[in-house]
């Protein structure tokens, strides 16, 4: 029977371990948060003193941290997931991270006889929970191959986009459409507020129409109800957004929009709306616009 480990303690980490186990997985998880470890494992888990406890036990190992620094610190430092790792296993990675980081995470991997995925996701925790993640993954085929069996209990839709850093670059490719076309509703809506038409109808019109989006089903009604405070983070968007921009630099292409966003956030968070949904952008519009956006 094969055992996977989970390192990592957040809302992602502990769905995706809630989902393996009922799936009759062998689960073995390490995470910073004491408290969210041990409701992991009054649920089923086995429980770990460190990442390279979790690598030496498991034939995989899913790593899934807040971002890439900290994915960085639990592969590479001291009892990290590199120090437990031996012959033949696969490291799956579900943190969003630079193309860079993931190669090299790649290389110290296979130096260690090893492989690793870099597999982002979409969904989060709720999708992780259903089984409903869309699930980006670079790195060797005959890696996702075996880890297949490991994923699919946890996503609707699993692809293998490329070698080593192509799942990471994946992801970065999906915020940008879906932080463009966030900025496209809100801007639609402020210009919808000043005229002074009436929001509900507006939006009821436009997702009929060939505007509709997912960014528009879901962040819409969240506008118009003024709940600026729940969803995915203003910090955390600023995060992809940066990853995005500079690897823009780094392959010398011009991504205009996506700066305008990331700028547009910056006056966000000046507000002291970092901890803010996503759909917080709308303040940013309302400001230099002079109006509310509310239907």
């Amino acid at each position: 029977m094969r055992k996977v480990g989970i390192v990592g303690s957040g809302a992602l980490a502990q769905a995706v371990c809630a989902r393996l186990l009922e799936f009759g997985e062998s689960v073995l998880v390490w995470g910073p948060d004491e408290n969210r470890v041990g409701e992991s494992v009054k649920a089923g888990a086995s429980r770990a003193s460190t990442p390279a406890e979790v690598s030496c036990a498991t034939d995989f190992t899913i790593v899934a941290a807040d971002d890439g620094p900290q994915s960085e610190e639990w592969h590479l430092g001291d009892h990290g997931v590199m120090e437990g790792l031996s012959q033949g296993q696969v490291v799956i990675d579900m943190t969003t991270m630079s193309q860079s980081l993931a190669r090299r995470l790649s290389r110290v991997c296979s130096d260690a006889g090893s492989q690793f995925l870099d597999a982002p996701v979409s969904g989060g925790a709720p999708g992780a929970r259903a089984g409903n993640l869309v699930i980006m993954v670079g790195g060797p085929e005959a890696a996702y191959d075996a880890a297949l069996p490991v994923l699919e209990p946890l996503g609707r839709v699993i692809v293998r986009i490329g070698e080593a850093g192509a799942g990471a670059t994946a992801k970065l490719c999906h915020q940008v459409m879906c932080f463009v076309n966030l900025c496209g509703v809100c801007e639609a809506f402020a210009l919808a507020a000043k005229a002074g038409i009436d929001l509900k109808k507006l939006f009821s019109a436009a997702t009929a129409g060939a505007a509709q989006s997912w960014e528009l089903d879901n962040m819409g009604p969240k506008i118009l109800s003024r709940d600026l405070d729940t969803g995915y983070p203003v910090g955390t968007s600023q995060y992809d957004l940066s990853l995005a921009l500079a690897a823009a630099r780094e392959l010398k292409t011009y991504l205009p929009a996506t700066s305008l966003v990331h700028q547009l956030y910056h006056s966000v968070e000046a507000e002291g709306l970092t901890d803010g949904g996503s759909q917080a952008l709308i303040r940013a519009l309302e400001k230099m616009s002079g109006i509310e956006v509310r239907g």
